[in-house]
This record gives C-alpha cells, sequence and structure tokens, in this order.
C-alpha cells in the first residue's frame, strides 16, 4: 500500500499522542526503548509507461552488460498517478558485478552537456542487478535517499531495478501527491505502437497451459452432453462452454502488461 513521504500536522499529532500513550505503558528490561509508528496512504496504484524507445534501450542494457549498468530517464507525468518514461540515457560510470559509481566530475559535466529540454525531464535513475535479485542494496537505499533529500515539493522521481530475468523493482517518489508507490502499489506497461500488442493478443488466444482446464459441471440435453469448464490463468477465472473455445482479452488496443 501506498505511503506517505512528508509528514502533515494531523500526522505529527497522532505520532505525538501515539509516543506519549507508549511511554505510560512502557517497561524496560534493559534500560532501553524503541519506538516506531508506520503511516499508509489511501490504496491507489501508479501507471509507469515505456515508450518502444525507452523499453528497447533498457532490454540491451540489461541483457548485453555482464556487470551492472545504470541509466537515467526523461519522464513526464501524464495525469495525477501515471507516468511515461520517453527516453532512456546512459552517463559516464564505472562498474563492477554489484556496484555502479560515477566520478562526480565527469558526472556532472555529462549531466550540464544536456540540452535545457533533456535536462529538465530527468527524473528517473535505473540499473541493473545482473543475475541477481532486484531487492535495493544499502547503497541503493542511501542514493534514493540523496536524491530524496534535494526533491522539491512539486517534483517526482521514479528508481528501477532490473535483471537478466526482466524482474523488476519500482519505487515512485511523488512529492506533489506526498505518496510514495513501491512495486505492488505500480503496474509498469508498455505502449504499443508497432502492432507487437495485437501479435501477443493473437497469441495468447492459441496458448494454454496444461492442466488448467477442469470439469465443474456436466448436463444432458435431448441427447446432447454440454459441458461447464473453467480456466484459471493469470489469477483471473474464464467460463466456456467445450463446444466454443474461445477467450477474451481486452488490451485497451495500445498496450500490455508485462
Amino acid at each position: 500500500m501506498p505511503r506517505p513521504i512528508v509528514m502533515t500536522e494531523e500526522m505529527k499529532r497522532a505520532a505525538k499522542d501515539d509516543f506519549a500513550s507508549a511511554l505510560d505503558e512502557i517497561k524496560m528490561s534493559d534500560g532501553k526503548f524503541n519506538y516506531s509508528k508506520s503511516f499508509k496512504c489511501e490504496d491507489r496504484n501508479a501507471i509507469v509507461w515505456l515508450t518502444p524507445e525507452a523499453y528497447r534501450k533498457t532490454l540491451a542494457l540489461v541483457t548485453n552488460f555482464t556487470d551492472e549498468v545504470g541509466w537515467h530517464g526523461t519522464v513526464s507525468r501524464i495525469c495525477d498517478d501515471e507516468f511515461i518514461i520517453e527516453d532512456i540515457f546512459v552517463y559516464p560510470q564505472e562498474v563492477t558485478g554489484a556496484t555502479v559509481n560515477t566520478d562526480q566530475e565527469s558526472y556532472t559535466n555529462w549531466l550540464y552537456g544536456l540540452d535545457d529540454d533533456t535536462f529538465s525531464k530527468i527524473r528517473m535513475q535505473g540499473h541493473s542487478h545482473c543475475n541477481m535479485g532486484v531487492t535495493p542494496s544499502g547503497v541503493d537505499e542511501r542514493h534514493r535517499q540523496q536524491i530524496l533529500d534535494q526533491l522539491e515539493p512539486d517534483m517526482f522521481y521514479i528508481f528501477m531495478v532490473w535483471n537478466k530475468s526482466l524482474s523488476i523493482h519500482t519505487l515512485i517518489y511523488d512529492m506533489e501527491k506526498n505518496i510514495l508507490y513501491e512495486d505492488k502499489d505500480v503496474t509498469v506497461k508498455l505502449i504499443d505502437d508497432d502492432g507487437l500488442g495485437e501479435f501477443l493478443a493473437d497469441a495468447k488466444e492459441k496458448v494454454r497451459k496444461a492442466g488448467a482446464m477442469k470439469k465443474v459441471e456436466s448436463k444432458k440435453y435431448k441427447g446432447y452432453k454440454y459441458d461447464k469448464t473453467t480456466v484459471d490463468r493469470d489469477l483471473e477465472e474464464y467460463e466456456y462452454s467445450t463446444y466454443g473455445l474461445y477467450d477474451q482479452y481486452d488490451l485497451g488496443g495500445r498496450s500490455w502488461r508485462f
């Protein structure tokens, strides 16, 4: 569930009241007292769109480097909780199989060498974890905090970690809405302008998971047997007659989820 980034006055009051209550009830066995309180936002979901160009460049970086590699992305907000990554840019860096580091002078020169429109849209940092999982490292967490400390109240910033199995970790700091989205709060989608969505829809009509069908009802009408069958796929359930096997997939005509 999304979480707030900055504490509001209402949240501060709630924390103070909760802390005072905890002080009244605490019994210390070792002379220490630890306190924490979590806050959540209303249940909502953010969408991160990738243009075909940004997606192709990301895949090329993730699949063609044997070490980690980092990149920036130009991003625009297209509505309250939807963002589009328009293009990908690789910055000067030194890498190993588990780290990405930048020389500050080289990086700054590269950054300020961008045209004004590109520079103003750099709102995303991504990097690969090669053959490892996509859980952020301690270095990643420190880097995110450094970026967060620089964000103005009307800004946003997206972080992504990919690996060669195309698992993705996504985090969004949306300062304007005071919301932190992470992983399950974010849907990553690809804008389809080259017909791949239509190809994928056709393929999904023809491919079925082995053992997915199971008979749940059988009736006989005037000598004809009717079987009602269910198919469980991707946590959704489809029902149809065995006399007309057909699944309907609505891809919205322009995108698909991966």
